[in-house]
């Protein structure tokens, strides 16, 4: 293959993935990233003492293409494995439960579910564990035959409401801020597969940061390099802003591994199908409230029905650890209604207002032992896979990889809301990049 110059644009996990493919193919590749450290929404963050994810918080190890992946880049030691990982679920009446996060045996414990829904279960996870043949979890496109019903009529035809309302239901919210009627069932036919039969996550020591940290090594990125608009031409041209500076690079290929819903506004000349596509791309937004406080807490995650959520989804209490330097936090994920309302109020600085109440139930010493607080709000956090979307995405896909082009696109919102979905939506554009140019 010659060498060509490319420009990614944004690194995050699908742009530092294809970033290195390329790199390694030979190419001369530069990263453009708005943000001033390398990550996306992969990474971790630390305001007046308080430590967060700027996303991401773990690492499913059930794809096998990102297992090589963590090998190749030398962090597969330093990956520390959460077995058993769990929730307590509390209901409107007061009532809780243990929410099992990688479904198992001991959902069947969960109370309020009827005879009949317990006896769908054998049958569903032997469904499930065949399907595995069948579906790819970093691949929502590849459980195709759900992607035109919602996750909510999608748990109730399989397990029932009862399942929907006090385990799937919960979860979902909890995890992923997303209300089962608004996206289809892709994503969790493809990913539940993989799921049965593991009770391992991983999250790296030291923190989500060093992901990308690893994968960035090597490479050429330019922090606090925002790019403007594209010209495609005889070779691209990139209109960048840099420290207050206009500045223009010139590449043969570029590769736009932003936010799909940021990306059709920095290319004038796309194609129709490509831009109507790019334009029906969205995200929910989350809100967390970080809490910083003066004395140690037991460790606790809670996730709610939809019924006693009220302004929280998720909530957790962090221990300290002085060794690390790290104090005690308490953590309040807001639920998709009170982000929609933080929106629709101007409130998304002031999230604390909004869970405060609530926050003061949950932990009624909040005002002595509070030190400090972070309102963190991330306005695009993943990308939703509606109804009808997944098969959309295959029509761009498939368009992107059929012939040689100058702008590819790569990212999350191409393969799986999943970091290993991110990674293999890079390598996929970088393989289509070196069929086509070669």
């Amino acid at each position: 293959m010659s060498a060509r110059t490319v420009i990614i644009i944004g690194a995050g996990i699908a742009g530092l993935v294809a970033a290195r493919r390329l790199s390694q193919a030979g190419h001369s590749v530069r990263v453009l990233e708005a943000a001033e450290v390398p990550g996306g929404r992969v990474g971790d963050r630390e305001v007046r003492g308080i430590r967060f994810n700027t996303g991401a918080r773990l690492l499913y190890d059930f794809s096998k293409p990102f297992n090589a992946l963590i090998e190749e880049i030398g962090l597969k030691s330093a990956l520390v494995p959460i077995r058993g990982l769990s929730a307590q679920c509390r209901d409107a009446d007061g009532k809780s439960w243990t929410l099992e996060l990688m479904p198992g045996p001991k959902s069947l414990l969960t109370p309020g579910l009827s005879v009949a829904e317990r006896l769908r279960f054998l049958p569903f996870a032997l469904k499930q564990m065949a399907a595995r043949l069948r579906t790819d979890p970093d691949d929502a496109a590849s459980a195709l035959a759900a992607d035109g019903v919602t996750l909510a009529d999608y748990v109730r035809d399989a397990l029932g409401s009862g399942a929907l309302e006090r385990m799937v239901e919960p979860l979902f919210r909890g995890t992923r801020s997303w209300n089962p009627e608004d996206i289809s069932a892709a994503f969790f036919a493809s990913v539940t597969p993989h799921l049965v039969g593991r009770d391992t996550v991983n999250v790296p020591a030291g923190g989500m940061g060093k992901l990308p940290a690893a994968l960035a090594a090597g490479l050429a990125v330019e922090c606090g390099a925002r790019v403007v608009s594209v010209e495609a031409g005889g070779s691209c041209r990139v209109h960048v802003e840099r420290a207050g500076e206009a500045i223009a690079h010139e590449a043969d290929i570029v590769v736009c591994a932003t936010e799909g819903s940021l990306a059709a506004n920095l290319f004038p000349d796309l194609a129709d199908d490509d831009r109507a596509f790019l334009t029906s791309v969205r995200y929910n937004a989350l809100g967390i409230v970080h809490y910083r406080l003066n004395r140690q807490v037991a460790p606790a995650m809670s996730f709610f029905t939809r019924a006693a959520s009220g302004p929280l989804a998720t909530w957790q209490q962090v221990p300290g650890n002085e060794a690390k330097g790290q104090a005690p936090q308490l953590y309040a994920q807001l639920s998709p209604e009170a982000v929609a309302e933080a929106m629709k109020r101007g409130m998304t600085d002031r999230l604390d207002e909004i869970v405060g109440p609530r926050v003061r139930m949950l932990y009624p010493t909040l005002d002595q032992d509070c030190a400090d607080l972070h309102n963190q709000w991330i306005a695009r956090k993943l990308p939703i896979f509606y109804p009808g979307y997944a098969r959309a995405m295959t029509g761009f896909r498939d368009r992107q990889s059929s012939a040689r082009r100058q702008v590819y696109f790569c990212g999350d919102y191409l393969a799986q809301s999943l970091v290993t979905g991110a990674a293999a939506s890079g390598e996929r554009a970088a393989a289509d990049i070196a069929r086509h140019w070669s």
